[in-house]
């Protein structure tokens, strides 16, 4: 789950052709969970019972490598924000 709602925050940022410009080894992290993601949510979606999914070899290591990228990501992306509140103090957000 936590794979999960990490991607669904940061996908909208990362569809971003700006973003991933301005951060481009974020950006490249962030493509390739995003390809674990899609691959597993495809082959989930072809077999969608719980036991088959569960059963998948490799999931869990893909899973848990996929978080580690992905707070990775989100430590990068919070530096590169900082970067403009510093820059730019009034856009405190």
């Amino acid at each position: 789950l936590k794979v999960q709602a990490s991607w669904l925050y940061l996908e909208p940022i990362f569809s971003s052709d700006d973003i991933m410009k301005q951060i481009p080894t974020e950006g490249r992290l962030f493509k390739s969970v995003n390809q674990v993601w899609m691959d597993s949510m495809a082959m989930t979606a072809a077999e969608p019972g719980v036991l088959q999914v569960a059963r998948r070899p490799g999931l869990l290591e893909s899973l848990k490598a996929a978080n580690a990228r992905l707070d990775r990501i989100q430590k990068g992306l919070n530096d590169y924000l900082e970067t403009k509140r510093l820059a730019f103090p009034r856009f405190f957000f």
